[in-house]
């Protein structure tokens, strides 16, 4: 028997804000809790290894976030693109974005909201149902705190439950030293194994890229970043 497809499922805004309350300041720059898709992704994939005892291999990485408007918010669209175009240089990465809802009066000073998106956590939920039906992946690992996600990973649980044969899926979620009650999906009465990553797992897969910056913009020269070992 071959090595089980291991799909991972980031819900990047989550992974993100996460991050950051776990292992940064909320207040701090941008770039702090951003990592790379594909180490994390690798970081994953040999958890899921140990914790199945099984050989595994890294099938897909699937990303869903909010794309920023390019009318509304020029340098965020800038951003968004360079970091995603560098995401796309690995042929495992797959991205789905949907546009950010903006505002009313976004762009004034009387504008006191933000851009908020809209159908990522559908979009996420409905990939690791009918991709598992599909059995386009053996072991599917979702990384996200919402609970939107339940009933979806609920239905792949009963069915890996029903026959074992079948697709099953993992969550995964930051853990750092000052959390408290760290964040994680959880079912109501049935066991889903949580992915616990805690800061080592965190600075092997964290990106100091500023993708604010133009890409030909001088770049902080500084040590290698903790993580730079790790092959993708």
């Amino acid at each position: 028997m071959g090595a089980k497809r291991v799909a991972v499922f980031f819900d990047w805004q989550n992974v993100y804000m996460r991050a950051r309350e776990s292992f940064h300041s909320a207040h701090g720059p941008a770039v702090e809790g951003q990592v790379d898709p594909v180490d994390l992704a690798h970081i994953l994939l040999k958890k899921t290894g140990e914790r199945n005892e099984c050989e595994v291999a890294l099938d897909a990485i699937h990303i869903y976030r909010g794309r920023p408007g390019q009318k509304q918010d020029e340098r965020a669209f800038s951003a968004y693109r360079r970091q995603t175009s560098q995401w796309a240089q690995n042929r495992l990465v797959s991205l789905h974005a949907r546009d950010l809802r903006y505002p009313y009066g976004w762009g004034t000073d009387a504008c006191v909201d933000r851009p908020r998106e809209k159908g990522v956590d559908v979009a996420l939920a409905i990939d690791v149902v009918t991709m598992g039906r599909d059995e386009k992946y053996d072991i599917g690992i979702v990384m996200s705190a919402d609970y939107d996600l339940v009933p979806a990973l609920d239905y792949m649980v009963r069915r890996h439950e029903v026959d074992a044969s079948r697709p099953t899926v993992e969550v995964a979620a930051w853990k750092g030293e000052s959390d408290g009650r760290p964040l994680r999906i959880r079912l109501q009465g049935k066991p889903l194994w949580c992915h616990w990553l805690g800061s080592s797992d965190y600075w092997g897969a964290v990106d100091e890229t500023d993708y604010a910056l133009p890409a030909d913009a001088p770049r902080r020269v500084g040590p290698p970043k903790p993580g730079m070992w790790l092959k993708r």
